[in-house]
């Protein structure tokens, strides 16, 4: 009995204690952070210093090749991102990094609903739409990633080397061989110690692109 009593109690903590950790990742999740079961006041956060150690989680994260060590620096840095977050709601920075790290971490909804967030405090941010580019070309959805690339292009990203070739990737992607052959020579122009373009470029005109059926037009 005593011994059947033992058990009942080792249970019961650990089924209350498995309840506890999942409220505690549901409030976390849903904004409402507690140290010792007392709210976390915002106001006396040290911006400076959550944001420089968020920083160092996520290149961290970025710089590792060990799946299970990138994936504890990401939840370190989704931690103090999110505590940035609420400390100014209306910076775009930790929202938008939020939105990457759920990326990374394969959590769509999640990173989705973030650059939602962000776009709305300014939707013609071209940070913030060149990483929802990036999030929709790591899914292969082309026609929206080049969306966004170019929304960021037409909002300060014009000499941006990135989203220029990035852009000249897709257009090649989607067949429209004469944009992509006019970003990469853009390409060229920002980056000309990059070797492969001029072949990239000479393989695309070799290819005739005016006369091919993409460009026709139809009578």
């Amino acid at each position: 009995m005593i011994y059947n009593k033992f058990i009942l109690v080792i249970s019961a903590f650990i089924i209350l204690g498995s309840t506890c950790i999942n409220s505690q990742a549901f409030a976390i999740e849903f904004g409402e952070i507690k140290y010792n079961n007392a709210p976390i006041d915002y106001s006396k956060v040290d911006k400076a210093s959550t944001l420089k150690l968020a920083d160092f989680y996520f290149n961290s994260a970025m710089a590792s090749n060990n799946e299970s060590e990138r994936k504890q620096y990401l939840q370190k840095a989704s931690g103090e991102y999110f505590i940035l977050s609420k400390t100014n709601p209306g910076e775009l920075y930790p929202i938008v990094q939020l939105a990457r790290v759920y990326d990374f971490e394969g959590k769509d909804r999640y990173s989705k609903a973030y650059f939602f967030q962000a776009l709305k405090i300014d939707k013609n941010n071209p940070s913030t739409n060149f990483y929802f580019g990036d999030y929709y070309l790591y899914r292969k959805d082309y026609t929206k990633a080049v969306y966004f690339y170019n929304k960021a292009f037409d909002n300060g990203f014009k000499e941006n080397y990135d989203v220029v070739l990035k852009m000249a990737n897709i257009y090649e992607k989607l067949g429209d061989l004469l944009r992509a052959n006019q970003y990469y020579k853009k390409a060229y122009l920002l980056k000309p110690q990059n070797s492969r373009l001029p072949d990239k470029i000479r393989e695309i005109e070799n290819l005739r692109y005016q006369t091919t059926g993409y460009y026709k037009r139809t009578k």
